[in-house]
C-alpha cells in the first residue's frame, strides 16, 4: 500500500491516520491478550474439559466407569479397614482398594456389553 505524501500536511495528516492506526490496534491487542488469560483460568480450564467429558460419548462412559470404580474400591478399603488404627491394616486396606477399583473399572465394559442398554425395555 503506497501513499505518496506530496506536503507538509498530507504527512501530518499521514501520521495522525497511522497514529489512530496504532491506538486502534493497540487496544485489539489488550482484548485479545485478557480473552487469553481469562480462558486459561483454572476455572475456564475444568469448565472446558469437564464439557468435552459431557460431549464425548467414550470419555464419558470411561469417566463414569472411573468414577463407579473409585467408589466401589473407597467402599471396599472402608469395609476392610473399619475404624481400625493399625498402620499394617491400613496399608492393607489401600491396596484393597486400589485392587477393588482396578477390577471394577476393568470389569463395566464387559457387562455393559453382556447387558445391552435396558432404556428400550421400559
Amino acid at each position: 500500500m503506497s501513499i505518496t505524501v506530496s506536503g507538509k500536511h498530507d504527512l501530518e495528516i499521514r501520521i495522525l491516520e497511522l497514529e489512530q492506526m496504532q491506538i486502534q490496534q493497540m487496544a485489539e491487542l489488550k482484548s485479545s491478550a485478557a480473552d487469553i488469560v481469562d480462558s486459561i483460568t483454572p476455572a475456564n480450564l475444568l469448565k472446558s474439559a469437564l464439557k468435552d467429558v459431557v460431549q464425548s460419548p467414550d470419555l464419558r462412559n470411561n469417566a463414569i466407569n472411573t468414577a463407579i470404580g473409585i467408589g466401589a474400591g473407597l467402599l471396599g478399603g472402608k469395609l476392610f479397614v473399619g475404624k481400625s488404627k493399625n498402620i499394617l491394616k491400613r496399608i492393607t486396606g489401600s491396596a484393597v482398594q486400589f485392587l477393588i477399583t482396578n477390577i471394577v473399572r476393568k470389569k463395566i465394559p464387559g457387562l455393559q456389553k453382556n447387558n445391552p442398554d435396558q432404556s428400550h425395555e421400559n
